[in-house]
C-alpha cells in the first residue's frame, strides 16, 4: 500500500508541473502576440512600460523606442511569427520562460528571443532580442 502511495504522489506531482509548465508557457505566448500587436501599432513605449524593472535598466525607454522605430521602419510589420525553441527555468525565484520565434517582417526576417518572468499565468517582459541580417543590410 505504502508504495502505491508514493507511486500515486508522483503522479500527481509530475502532473502538476506539467500543468502548470503548459499554463506558464502559454502566458509567455500570449505576451509575445501582446508584444506584436503593440509592435505593429508602434506602442513601443508601452511594451517598454510594461517591462520588468531589469528590463528596463537595460537601456532607456527613449532609446528603446528609438531602436523599435528603426526595427520597424526596416522590417516593417510582423507577418508572421512560427515560435521554436522554448525553455523553462525554474528557481526559487521564480519561473524564467525563453522562446524564440521565426519572424517574418514586411520587408524581412529575422529570430526573436523573448524572455518572461512567469508568476502564476502572468509573465512580464524581462529579455528580447533581435537579430536579421534584413535589419543590418537596409
Amino acid at each position: 500500500m505504502r508504495a502505491f502511495l508514493n507511486v500515486f504522489l508522483a503522479c500527481a506531482l509530475f502532473l502538476t508541473a506539467a500543468c502548470s509548465s503548459a499554463e506558464q508557457l502559454a502566458a509567455a505566448e500570449r505576451e509575445v502576440e501582446r508584444f506584436h500587436k503593440a509592435f505593429d501599432e508602434g506602442q513601443f513605449g508601452e511594451i517598454y512600460d510594461k517591462a520588468a524593472d531589469a528590463f528596463r535598466k537595460g537601456a532607456t525607454r527613449q532609446e528603446f523606442i528609438a531602436f523599435m522605430e528603426t526595427v520597424q521602419r526596416k522590417l516593417g510589420k510582423v507577418e508572421e511569427a512560427k515560435r521554436g525553441n522554448s525553455n523553462l527555468n525554474y528557481s526559487a525565484g521564480g519561473t524564467l520562460v525563453s522562446l524564440a520565434y521565426a519572424t517574418t517582417f514586411a520587408n524581412g526576417k529575422g529570430t526573436e528571443q523573448f524572455g518572461f518572468a512567469v508568476s502564476g499565468k502572468k509573465a512580464v517582459l524581462v529579455g528580447y532580442n533581435l537579430n536579421s541580417k534584413d535589419l543590418l543590410l537596409r
